[in-house]
Order: C-alpha cells, then sequence, then structure tokens
C-alpha cells in the first residue's frame, strides 16, 4: 500500500475540492498562516546570526534573495499541505457513508429476504464446488472464493458516489474477502479463521439461513469503513511525509550555504594570516 496511485490521487483531489471547496480552503488557510509563522521565524533566525550578510556587495545582494524565497516556498507548500490534509479530512468524514454505498451496492441483496438468502448461499456453493474440482477433501481459501464472488458481481448496482464506486472497483477482493469473513464468523460457535474444505464449508453456510442480519450489516459496514480509513492513511501518510521532505531540504539550503561561506572564510583568513 506505500505505492502511491498519483492518477487515482488527483482524481480524488479534484472531486473532493469541487464537493467540499469550504473545507478545503479552511484547512489551506490554516496552513497557510502556519507557512507566514514558520518563515518569520526562519528569517529572523537567519538574520540573528548574520547568514544574510556578505561582505562582498553584489554577493550580499543576492543572498537577500533567501528573505522572498523562503516566504514564496512556505506559501507553495503550506497550501499544498493544507490541500491534502484538508482532502483527508474530507474523505475520513464521509468514510462511513462511503462504506455504505460500497457494501449496499455489492452485498445488500444478501440479507434482503430469505429467497435472496438462500440465493447467495447457492453461490457460495457453486463457487466452492467449482474450487475444489469434484475434490471435497482440497482446502481452500476464503480470499479464493471472494475472487470470484467479486468477479461475477462486480458490475452489478455500482455505487452513485463516485469515490464509493472507485475504492468497490479498486479493492473488490478485499471488500469481499472481509465481507465473507464478517459474515461466517457472525454464525454462533462459527469461527474461520484457516482453509475450509467443501464439507466444512457446506455446513456452515447451512447456519446462513437462519442468521438475522440486523447487526451484522453494521458491522460489514464498519470492516469495510476500516479498509478505506487504511487505504487513505497509507496513500495521504506517504504523500505527505514526501512533502516534509522535500520542504525540509529546501529549507536546509541557507543554512548549508552559510556554513560553506563561513568554512571558506575561515580557510581564506588562516592562509592570509599565515602569510604575515
Amino acid at each position: 500500500m506505500q505505492n502511491i496511485d498519483w492518477e487515482t490521487i488527483y482524481s480524488v483531489v479534484l472531486y473532493v475540492v469541487k464537493n467540499y471547496p469550504l473545507k478545503i480552503i479552511l484547512y489551506s488557510t490554516i496552513f497557510l498562516v502556519f507557512g507566514f509563522v514558520i518563515s518569520f521565524i526562519l528569517i529572523f533566525s537567519l538574520r540573528k546570526v548574520n547568514a544574510i550578510s556578505r561582505e562582498h556587495k553584489y554577493y550580499n545582494w543576492l543572498v537577500k534573495l533567501y528573505i522572498p524565497l523562503i516566504l514564496i516556498v512556505n506559501i507553495i507548500f503550506s497550501l499544498k499541505i493544507g490541500l491534502f490534509v484538508g482532502v483527508y479530512k474530507s474523505l475520513k468524514q464521509d468514510s462511513y457513508v462511503i462504506s455504505e454505498q460500497v457494501y449496499i451496492s455489492s452485498s445488500q441483496y444478501i440479507f434482503k429476504d430469505q429467497q435472496s438468502k438462500a440465493e447467495f448461499v447457492a453461490d457460495l456453493k457453486t463457487i466452492v464446488s467449482a474450487l475444489s474440482q469434484n475434490n471435497k477433501n482440497i482446502k481452500f481459501q476464503i480470499v479464493d472464493i471472494a475472487k470470484v464472488y467479486d468477479t461475477k458481481y462486480k458490475l452489478m448496482n455500482k455505487p452513485k458516489n463516485w469515490l464509493a464506486s472507485l475504492f468497490a472497483d479498486k479493492y473488490g477482493d478485499r471488500i469481499h474477502t472481509l465481507i465473507l469473513y464478517e459474515i461466517l464468523n457472525s454464525i454462533p460457535n462459527v469461527e474461520v479463521t484457516r482453509d475450509l474444505s467443501y464439507e466444512e464449508f457446506d455446513t456452515i453456510t447451512q447456519k446462513l439461513l437462519q442468521l438475522n442480519p440486523d447487526d451484522l450489516e453494521k458491522s460489514i459496514v464498519e470492516k469495510i469503513q476500516n479498509l478505506f480509513l487504511m487505504v487513505l492513511k497509507s496513500q495521504f501518510k506517504v504523500i505527505l511525509k514526501g512533502i516534509l521532505l522535500i520542504w525540509g531540504l529546501l529549507m536546509l539550503i541557507p543554512w548549508i550555504e552559510f556554513w560553506m561561506y563561513k568554512y571558506v572564510m575561515k580557510r581564506r583568513m588562516k592562509k592570509q594570516q599565515s602569510k604575515i
């Protein structure tokens, strides 16, 4: 999950900016204020140690450019961080609604009525039968069922919300794995933590027909929400780390240049003193 999907990120950012402009403005403003404060602290620190003063006239003029450059860099990076934090907070706020739409679009038909429940169980048995290849002793994983389940139902009732649809498309296998695990483990005295055979799965699915879905559906949505938030956090965490790293390196440039200048001047003075 550490690989950044930039195409998706930019699409999501544009979507959030379009739908939540006030929140983006709020966080951009907050971080812009922080940017100005940091700029003034850095400029004051540089002036205090005479890091933007040089003996040579033109060199002295040149290093004075650090002042507007620090301001410009901090404004750009503050707005960028504010934008991404605003997007993250907006998506986090809507995470339950998005997850609910993903669940409704892909799995709500399971508990619509007894007939739907029976059809769902029959579909699972068909998938498991195909995976077992007529050998009922072969073990298989729930994720294997989820992959077939996802392929079969991926185009059914896509969420109206673009973000929910995007999330469902990209993480369909994992979402259906979560759903299946949660459904199977909600059966009393059943805990699916390992591979299953066809006969074991058949025994478990028989109990699904007596399952009450009222509390289960909320639990499933919360599991999907946890997955959504985990994906969201991992993507934006990497992005913000990259932004802060680049910002930190740029802010070090005046100090590194000043250290090099002092080092050169110190060596020059030693040479001059040695000649006297």
